[in-house]
């Protein structure tokens, strides 16, 4: 049966390379992997796809209406095959309930069935929880939901409120889990690692910050693929296996806006010592 996986957090975490990582990492063990990306940017799929060019989805599906998703399928040198959702017009719509529905067309046409995906990946783009975007969780599409983020306080923020929105939709809802991901060397996981705690989060890993991973990014590559044998390969292999394998977790509970404030004024105060420190 095919896994549907979504990854959430605020601009700005890295989320990105780090699906575009997961997603080569699992094609690499042999899995069939289908990233979805839903950024006007089209660069969800960048360091996927190198120099091959890619057709939004929902621009053409605008223009025609009766489109077949597998003719916007393009598979990558890393073996993942990739879609991108494409923009809306600006004050027109909500762009993710695009991903709803593309899903509902890959299931009509078995598009999944044909291509044996094992695992759907979807990088969703947006930092706050509105209908559009939890949308595609509260209809059940996804088994597991990955919260990225760092140790700033805004993408704390955004996770804690994504969180809730998962909460939401009650005894259904999938699983959720959260990812740490340092994009600088000022980065810490103490308070990360606290809010986990105290939020009763299951963490799936702790990804630090590396040079090689920027290096790989800057020449729009994944580190899996151009520097396989590196350890920075080597973990990203060995979280897109976990990622994969995981079927439990602990049941959450978001801060409620005090607590998050509470945090804020540690996060601060963590941040003050450490420039201390430096100086």
């Amino acid at each position: 049966m095919t896994q549907r996986i979504c990854f959430m957090g605020r601009g700005g975490v890295g989320k990105t390379i780090l699906v575009s990582n997961i997603s080569a990492a699992l094609a690499a063990k042999g899995f069939h992997v289908l990233q979805i990306g839903n950024d006007i940017s089209l660069n969800s799929t960048e360091l996927l796809r190198e120099s091959k060019q890619i057709t939004p989805v929902l621009d053409e599906f605008r223009l025609k209406y009766d489109i077949r998703v597998e003719d916007y399928l393009v598979e990558t040198p890393s073996g993942v095959y990739c879609l991108e959702l494409g923009s809306i017009d600006p004050g027109a719509g909500c762009l993710a309930r695009g991903l709803s529905i593309v899903d509902e067309m890959m299931d009509s046409q078995k598009m999944l069935e044909k291509y044996h995906i094992d695992v759907v990946i979807y990088d969703i783009a947006g930092d706050t929880p509105c209908t559009g975007y939890i949308l595609p969780v509260r209809e059940g599409i996804m088994d597991k939901v990955i919260l990225v983020t760092n140790d700033r306080y805004a993408s704390v923020s955004t996770v804690n409120c994504l969180l809730s929105a998962v909460l939401r939709q009650g005894e259904g809802h999938p699983l959720v889990y959260l990812l740490e991901n340092h994009t600088d060397c000022m980065s810490e996981s103490e308070l990360l690692d606290a809010y986990a705690a105290e939020t009763h989060m299951t963490v799936l890993g702790c990804i630090e910050y590396n040079e090689v991973t920027e290096h790989a990014a800057l020449m729009d590559e994944t580190v899996v693929c151009e520097y396989p044998e590196s350890g920075q390969a080597k973990i990203f292999r060995e979280l897109a296996q976990k990622i994969v394998d995981v079927n439990t977790c602990s049941e959450p509970e978001p801060f409620s806006r005090t607590e998050l404030l509470e945090w804020q004024q540690q996060w601060k105060m963590k941040r003050l010592e450490k420039l201390k420190r430096m100086k």
